[in-house]
């Protein structure tokens, strides 16, 4: 079945089957579940550089009909000026079905996440603002450097960026993507702010817990500047799931968030999630995704989860269908990405997120 076959017959009447073959419709009906206030669907380079817009409408009149009430888009450095009627074309659709659009600082200053994976100009063009080890060396992740948030070029590269954005486009908001900056910072503007910090030089935990507070307070300038120029926009955050107690506690923090949580996997690749250790995953050992929906409730924000439903095998799909009940009612937002990525069988991908939509909307 192609992509756009699948688009036209999805619809909710026709829902009757789950992808394994096994009836649920009847069930369905007489199940109490939770139902997400928002249902997210991460929209990453759909259409964008090279788009047809009779797709993209069919695209939001399926995420219309399936419960969906917003959807992220990646604006990347090189979308202005290069992919506005792209994305003028994208956010349109979306509004005409009252479906919100929000957007991803995606790779700016290699700071946040977002895709594709690919280096910041900013970055290239300004290697004096990089993050260091402390051997000096830059850090590196898969989108290469990371631009230290002590520089007051970066700050300014991101409120300039950002007026863009909003002034550009009806966008109804903002996802910070996975901040990238964890690690101590030994940039000379970074040394500068911390030489009289103990520990500093070593990277203790006390220090490192300062770096930590001085990159959300970051976040909450520019949460700042969007809530005084911008009006209400709604402001996502996100990040790993695995991280500290110190990080998520002065990440709830942060200024003017409507939504907080984590991203990860759906499911561990593991028949027993209680038991899983890892990383990435929004089930395991340590409460780990549930964590940010707790800390979220106590400060009173909305909580909000991101499934990875990307890069899934075959052999993965029992998974996650066995997981989705239970990630889909955990928060207050439920995110997933549209048409995922590199799945060997993107279709079914899509067909097990039709069957579980369907069962909280």
């Amino acid at each position: 079945m192609k992509r756009r076959d699948f688009t036209k017959i999805t619809t909710l009447g026709a829902l009757g089957t789950s992808i394994l073959g096994i009836p649920y419709a009847c069930s369905v009906a007489s199940e109490k579940v939770k139902k997400p206030s928002l249902i997210n669907t991460l929209y990453y380079r759909a259409n964008t550089f090279h788009y047809n817009p009779a797709h993209i409408a069919a695209d939001m009149q399926w995420m219309a009909d399936h419960g969906t009430n917003a959807l992220t888009i990646a604006i990347s450095e090189v979308d202005f000026g290069n992919a506005e009627q792209n994305i003028e074309t994208i956010i349109t659709e979306a509004h005409k079905r009252s479906i919100k659009v929000f957007f991803v600082t995606s790779r700016w200053a290699g700071v946040f996440a977002g895709a594709p994976k690919m280096p910041s100009i900013f970055a290239a063009k300004n290697p004096h603002t990089w993050s260091l080890n402390e051997k000096g060396k830059p850090y590196f992740h898969s989108s290469g450097p990371i631009c230290s948030i002590y520089y007051p070029e970066v700050h300014d590269f991101f409120i300039e960026h950002l007026d863009k954005a909003f002034n550009t486009w009806d966008l109804d908001g903002v996802v910070w993507d996975e901040p990238k900056s964890y690690q101590m910072d030994y940039s000379a503007f970074a040394k500068a702010k911390f030489q009289d910090i103990p520990g500093y030089k070593t990277g203790e935990k006390e220090a490192l817990s300062i770096h930590e507070g001085n990159y959300c307070n970051f976040i909450s300038v520019l949460n700042d500047h969007i809530k005084n120029e911008h009006g209400d926009k709604v402001i996502n955050f996100f990040a790993y799931p695995y991280l500290t107690e110190s990080w998520i506690e002065q990440a709830s923090k942060i200024r003017h968030l409507d939504y907080f949580g984590a991203d990860g996997r759906a499911y561990p690749n593991t028949e027993k999630p209680e038991t899983y250790t890892g990383k990435k995953f929004l089930l395991g050992k340590g409460n780990v995704g549930k964590r940010y929906i707790e800390k979220a409730a106590e400060k009173k924000l909305k909580s909000m989860v991101l499934i990875e439903n990307f890069k899934t095998n075959p052999n993965e799909y029992a998974l996650l269908e066995k997981h989705l009940d239970t990630i889909i009612p955990m928060a207050d937002q439920f995110a997933y990405y549209y048409y995922p990525r590199s799945c060997a069988e993107p279709d079914k991908a899509m067909r097990l997120i039709t069957k579980y939509l369907k069962k909280h909307i």
